[in-house]
């Protein structure tokens, strides 16, 4: 295991020797910055790309019946193109936020019995190098856009989520779990194991159950809430 030398390597080796990242970011955390405005900041891309190429007066019809039917109150005011690019800004850049931090509560939580004690600072700066292939999501997503010749809603051109593959109307019953499962959900796992193995003294079993069960439970529970709803 050789530590990655600087931030930009940690990025690299963040895909292929992962175990070397980790290991450079435990001793240096403050490089998670890069990873987190990268995460933060490629949403711009694919939504001014998306809202550029739509039809807006196709997207708005679309919007006001699907939303109208799901039973909500909308103004043609609220769906201008900019306010449109705003609320799809701030939701990725909320979303992924929230989700850093906490993954980094849960990874801080979950490990508190191993003989290694780190602080949450560390978990956070290992939680932005966990999402960084949400990345690799937007890139798909801006070249989904920019190929696709018909128009596509929001939630279906988001290849970051599994309603990029089912593309249900945002009335389905489904749309807003189908809108929040990532796809990259294995990537997310198998980095989140890396770094537990790499920070604790956990055995492999015990590495796993920690990172797959925040995953899981996300899939259990709200499916069930949308069955009892």
């Amino acid at each position: 295991m050789t530590p990655s030398r600087n931030p930009f390597v940690a990025l690299l080796d963040l895909l292929r020797s992962p175990i070397d990242c980790f290991a450079a970011i435990y001793e240096r955390p403050k490089w998670a910055f890069i990873p987190y405005l990268i995460i933060i900041l490629s949403p711009l891309l694919v939504w001014f790309s998306y809202f550029d190429n739509v039809d807006m007066a196709w997207l708005q019809q679309v919007l006001m019946t699907q939303l109208s039917n799901n039973g909500q109150l909308i103004e043609q005011d609220w769906l201008t193109q900019n306010v449109l690019i705003a609320g799809e800004i701030f939701s990725d850049i909320f979303g992924r936020t929230v989700c850093v931090f906490v993954l980094a509560l849960w990874l801080n939580l979950s490990t508190k019995g191993n003989r290694y004690k780190h602080s949450y600072g560390k978990w956070l700066a290992a939680s932005c190098f966990i999402m960084l292939p949400t990345l690799v999501g937007d890139i798909a997503s801006f070249t989904n856009i920019l190929l696709n010749s018909n128009n596509i809603m929001p939630n279906a051109a988001d290849l970051n989520s599994l309603n990029g593959l089912l593309k249900l109307p945002l009335n389905h019953p489904w749309a807003s779990f189908a809108t929040t499962v990532p796809l990259l959900a294995p990537w997310y796992i198998a980095l989140t194991y890396t770094s537990v193995a790499a920070w604790t003294d956990f055995d492999r079993a015990k590495a796993i159950i920690v990172a797959t069960l925040p995953w899981l439970l996300t899939l259990i529970i709200w499916p069930v809430m949308i069955l009892v709803a």
